[in-house]
């Protein structure tokens, strides 16, 4: 299916890497602390904002969590990948400040009134095309307008590359659940992109 192959533009993560900086870390290694940060400090505030709508939100949740990271470093646990043990950490913390916040309504509504299609040049380097472009554009604006929880599930897979059993770590929800979403999720785009009913 050429849409799905489009939309799994996504880097593996490399485990055996970043748990190797880890180690270092724990140790006091700056640099391998600063390379961390470099390495998912992007994709993390990008994540952070879907959750948060708020940019400045999502900079405190992620400036948060390398710091708690710094700050606990000795005591740094990771049974998971690093990528999967972040995301998770930055979900947790957006949806603190959100609660500390009192403003989650009000997100929502400026969330409905302001909703913007992901950048289609993210993806320029998969598309062959115009054709591929504008089907891109046009999946990620009918994603932006499906339920909350249903996009982010689907974002956090076929915009980040995570499995299922990841993404129910870092929402979590069982497996089962994200599969529901996920299949919701398709359902949504053949109803709502009329090219080739996506397959």
């Amino acid at each position: 299916m050429l849409l799905l192959a489009i939309l799994a533009n996504s880097k593996g993560d490399n485990r055996s890497s970043d748990l190797s900086r880890v180690e270092r870390i724990r140790k006091g290694d700056k640099k391998a602390f600063e390379a961390l940060f470099f390495e998912y400090h992007e994709q993390l505030s990008r994540f952070a904002n879907s959750i948060t709508k708020s940019r400045e939100f999502a900079r405190d949740a992620v400036q948060d969590v390398f710091l708690k990271v710094w700050r606990n470093r000795k005591e740094l646990d990771i049974k998971v990948s690093v990528k999967v043990y972040l995301y998770q950490a930055v979900r947790n913390q957006s949806l603190n400040l959100l609660s500390k916040q009192k403003n989650q309504q009000r997100l929502r509504e400026d969330f409905l009134s302001e909703v913007k299609s992901i950048r289609s040049e993210e993806y320029v380097e998969v598309a062959s095309n115009n054709e591929h472009l504008e089907l891109i554009k046009r999946v990620w604006e009918v994603v932006s307008q499906m339920p909350e929880r249903r996009r982010l599930v689907f974002e956090l897979h076929r915009k980040h590359g995570f499995s299922y059993k990841e993404i129910a770590r870092i929402l979590e929800i069982t497996r089962k659940t994200v599969e529901n979403h996920m299949s919701q999720a398709l359902q949504y785009l053949r109803d709502n992109i009329e090219i080739n009913k996506l397959k």
